[in-house]
């Protein structure tokens, strides 16, 4: 798993990895994102697509480290938290008002997710936010949080352990349609059993490239990632350190800003001076999108020159980069970026 600190940034980073610079100090914000159980994990793209787009949260052990337990259990507080953030959700004051949520963290995303009819509760009026959360329960939260904007479609998957008289016969069978939900090699669901995190990230960002009923245009979307890039090279020629934080607020979410605000300071430590260009139009192309997130693919060729107390350098560099991009409150986003490059393409 490949962590860069911003495109064009992370570019002018590894230019410089040779150089004499001064080592940032390194804060917990930008590492906050850094699950380290994660890597290698069988769930591991969706896990930290979901982290990076500050859709799932970790946790921060005694050393400083973070950590996501993907195999640890989910409770249905948590999991109504996570459907909230995915999709956006705010209160409307409409749903059902639980009796034993009160005192807990995440009452505002549940009372949310009632507001919005995916947390029903249990007849007694109580929600039992602490309990870990079956699979048969995740499935039929994510089919009524994903009713109105995916079309649940498709030959259904009969699974053996799934009766249909069971009571969430009907969820567990839209979900498989679409393949929100697969089952195991022996064709079974599982559906009392407890799901893990790992699992419950992966139905949700099944769900989320599934959405297809009110999709950006492609224009939009090459327009701006490239807006996103060039609108910063004059606040870097400028070394205008508020220009680029606003920059950043206007064009990043999730890691992308706390990693490129991270990096405005340093790079303007040693009264540096940095220009940079496109040397040709870049080619611009939707890998993927939905309703919410995509994926823009970016190629082109890079001119980068630097000049501080101690170095003057230039350099063109060819430049790929795929931006992660989400849609937050109307505007879209970049939450991550990856470069895949080879050193040698800095000489």
């Amino acid at each position: 798993m490949k962590k860069f600190i911003t495109t064009i940034m992370a570019c002018m980073l590894l230019a410089l990895m040779a150089l004499p610079v001064m080592a940032q100090e390194e804060t917990r914000t930008a590492d906050s994102y850094l699950m380290y159980d994660i890597w290698g994990h069988w769930a591991e793209d969706e896990l930290d697509d979901l982290v990076n787009a500050d859709i799932i949260k970790g946790y921060q052990d005694a050393d400083g480290d973070y950590y996501l337990n993907p195999g640890g259990k989910i409770t249905r507080a948590q999991f109504a938290a996570i459907t909230v953030r995915a999709l956006g959700l705010e209160a409307t004051g409409e749903g059902k008002v639980f009796s034993d949520i009160s005192a807990h963290g995440l009452k505002n995303e549940i009372q949310i997710a009632s507001d919005h009819g995916i947390a029903r509760g249990r007849e007694d009026g109580t929600y039992n936010p602490n309990a870990p959360i079956t699979r048969d329960q995740l499935a039929t939260m994510i089919v009524r949080a994903f009713n109105d904007t995916i079309e649940f479609t498709g030959t259904a998957k009969e699974f053996t352990d799934v009766s249909s008289d069971y009571w969430a016969a009907l969820e567990i069978t839209e979900a498989s349609r679409v393949g929100v939900i697969r089952g195991d090699e022996k064709n079974h669901f599982r559906p009392r059993e407890q799901a893990s995190r790992a699992h419950a990230a992966v139905m949700i960002h099944r769900a989320l490239q599934l959405e297809q009923s009110n999709t950006p245009s492609d224009a939009d979307l090459t327009s701006f990632v490239l807006n996103s890039e060039t609108e910063s090279f004059p606040l870097f020629a400028s070394s205008d350190t508020n220009g680029l934080l606003a920059h950043n607020a206007k064009y990043y979410t999730g890691y992308q800003k706390a990693s490129a605000d991270e990096m405005v300071e340093w790079f303007f430590e040693d009264s540096t001076t940095q220009e940079m260009a496109f040397t040709n139009e870049p080619t611009l192309t939707v890998l993927s999108k939905s309703n919410r997130y995509a994926k823009v693919e970016l190629d082109g060729e890079l001119s980068l020159s630097y000049t501080d107390s101690s170095t003057n350098f230039s350099t063109v560099m060819p430049y790929t980069s795929t931006y992660y991009v989400k849609n937050v409150d109307g505007e879209w986003k970049v939450y991550y970026t990856d470069i895949p490059f080879e050193l040698d393409d800095l000489e």
